[in-house]
């Protein structure tokens, strides 16, 4: 591996810790609050049933085959949490856009799993999606095994190549 590729993966190794504590910082700083009623319009009653949206790829326990039930949203972000959210959004994307480059290269075996954990991770950014909790440490804990995963995938790239 020539020494240019080596310092490219160390400095996305050494940014994206620097944007995982940024996000964790954004993520514990926006209250979230409980809300069933998210994104429904005008309704009546007989379409009460059809409110409680769940979503079957979260479980409590593995074991157990009960989805949880989604009420709870990130409340609105103010102007600054917002710039900071647009911020960090930005620098994920050139993050993940020069990782995604080397992982095609090097590594495009890992390439799918990688653009699998930026989906999701992009809508963990955005704070699009409906939460399993109100407690933001287990918010922050389930977004930061999807990042570490991201993560994981570039940092193998620079041991797979001092190996070769």
């Amino acid at each position: 591996m020539s020494e240019v590729i080596k310092k490219q993966i160390e400095d996305l190794i050494s940014e994206s810790n620097s944007l995982l504590e940024g996000l964790r910082k954004l993520f514990y700083s926006v209250p979230i609050q409980y809300d069933p009623f998210l994104e429904i319009g005008p309704f009546s009653v007989s379409d009460l049933p059809k409110m409680w949206d769940y979503d079957t790829g979260i479980h409590t326990n593995p074991y157990e085959g009960e989805p949880v039930p989604l009420h709870y949203r990130w409340f609105k972000l103010t102007n600054d949490q917002f710039l900071e959210q647009e911020e960090l959004f930005k620098k994920y994307i050139t993050w993940a856009s020069s990782a995604r480059n080397l992982i095609e290269e090097f590594s495009p075996e890992k390439l799918a799993v990688f653009d699998k954990k930026s989906e999701i991770i992009r809508k963990w950014i955005e704070m699009s999606e409906r939460l399993p909790s109100d407690d933001n440490a287990e918010i922050f804990f389930r977004f930061k095994k999807d990042f570490i995963s991201q993560q994981n995938l570039v940092s193998a790239l620079l041991e797979n190549r001092s190996n070769n």
